[in-house]
């Protein structure tokens, strides 16, 4: 079975075709070194090993394994997240053949050409067997690789009729890395990639994650990612943050990162400000949304938050990989 997977550093996307309908879903990234205690509580317990160390699932623990930094890509926890993912989506464990990708700073080197030498530590990292304790997972045979962010706007670029001279840029925010790409036309050529592994969504997590400790709330990164997103619903925020004197410091700490976090980004990409459209896609789009927005505002309606940002690159993958 083919499978098609955008394996980002807080959420793996996956999407294939059943009776020609493409289906997707998406999994939390959040394990931790050892195993925890199996059959207690009404969730499943997800233990895992791989080359003899053990890993579990933990949503809530403090101690989850970092996975911002782009090293990451190559990781055990990289192989944990997409077999816990595949483990979630509702098939049933088989052989599959699988699509992922690779940040475009990984997938290019610097002279825009494939990086041959991080495609090869991608497959063969997933390629490493995973076992789940009292369970059965699923068995990768074989890994294919594609760049992030640019085959997301594929069907978009055609529909928006883009003229065969016109420069779309396509703006990709992941938990890690600021992913960029040039496209001329309706895909004719790529013109330019940049990459930026030193800005991502992780820099509102971890600054949501040092006001949380100081309202006596430690959690994980993934409950973390969770306040950011739910920020404006009142019950949500009362039931992670602990110290209700503190509630309104890491409101406004959210809100305060979020801004820097767009300036960044429009602050990474003042090279490309002639570009004639601009496309919002990933995990963190609806972040940077409004700072990108302003910043193109010459452009007006040419700078387009897509439908569904986190899940658009697994599905325009999985229609152009064909099912």
């Amino acid at each position: 079975m083919k499978l098609f997977c955008d394996d980002g550093s807080t959420n793996v996307k996956l999407a294939w075709f059943e009776a020609g309908t493409l289906i997707t879903s998406v999994s939390v990234n959040s394990f931790r070194n050892g195993w925890k205690v199996d059959g207690l509580g009404s969730r499943k317990t997800y233990n895992y090993s791989l080359d003899g160390h053990k890993y579990t699932y933990d949503p809530v623990s403090e101690a989850a394994i970092s996975t911002t930094h782009i090293e990451y890509q190559y990781t055990d926890s990289n192989v944990l997240a997409v077999h816990h993912a595949l483990l979630n989506s509702g098939l049933e464990p088989q052989e599959i053949s699988l699509t992922v990708t690779l940040p475009i700073s990984e997938y290019y080197t610097a002279d825009c050409q494939k990086n041959e030498l991080n495609i090869e530590r991608k497959i063969k990292n997933l390629l490493r067997p995973v076992n789940l304790n009292k369970g059965e997972a699923f068995t990768i045979t074989s890994v294919d690789v594609m760049p992030e962010s640019l085959p997301a706007v594929f069907t978009r670029l055609v529909s928006d009729n883009v003229g065969e001279f016109e420069k779309s840029l396509v703006i990709d925010l992941g938990g890690t890395t600021l992913d960029v790409g040039v496209i001329v036309g309706q895909f004719d050529d790529v013109s330019a990639v940049h990459g930026n592994s030193k800005i991502g969504v992780c820099q509102v997590t971890n600054a949501t994650l040092t006001a949380l400790r100081m309202a006596s709330s430690d959690t994980s990164p993934m409950i973390a990612d969770e306040l950011i997103k739910k920020r404006h619903d009142a019950t949500f925020f009362s039931q992670v943050v602990n110290d209700e004197s503190k509630q309104s410091l890491v409101r406004d700490t959210i809100e305060t990162a979020i801004h820097k976090l767009g300036e960044h980004v429009v602050d990474d990409l003042t090279k490309f400000r002639n570009v004639n459209r601009v496309y919002i896609v990933g995990g963190g789009a609806t972040l940077i949304a409004p700072a990108v927005s302003k910043f193109w505002a010459h452009l007006g309606d040419k700078v387009v938050l897509m439908d569904e940002p986190q899940t658009a690159l697994v599905k325009a993958i999985a229609r152009f990989k064909g099912e």
